[in-house]
């Protein structure tokens, strides 16, 4: 979900840049492929991490239950 609101972010902040619109009086300036790229990684890494946890931490408990029945 993240992932599209950085995507929406990215987008919106390249059409005020090709639109030349002020927010504030600053120009928009677009977000850089950079910087989209690290945090989409960021993100991929985060889901794997924690998808991996989320396994560990259910054979563990699955192994609790069988060693109380």
């Amino acid at each position: 979900l993240f992932i599209l609101f950085v995507v929406g972010v990215m987008l919106v902040t390249e059409g005020g840049h090709l639109a030349h619109l002020k927010l504030f009086g600053d120009d928009i300036v677009p977000m850089s492929k950079t910087t989209f790229y690290f945090v989409i990684g960021i993100l991929v890494v985060t889901d794997i991490v924690q998808g991996r946890y989320q396994k560990k931490l259910i054979k563990r408990k699955e192994k609790e239950i069988k060693d109380i029945s």
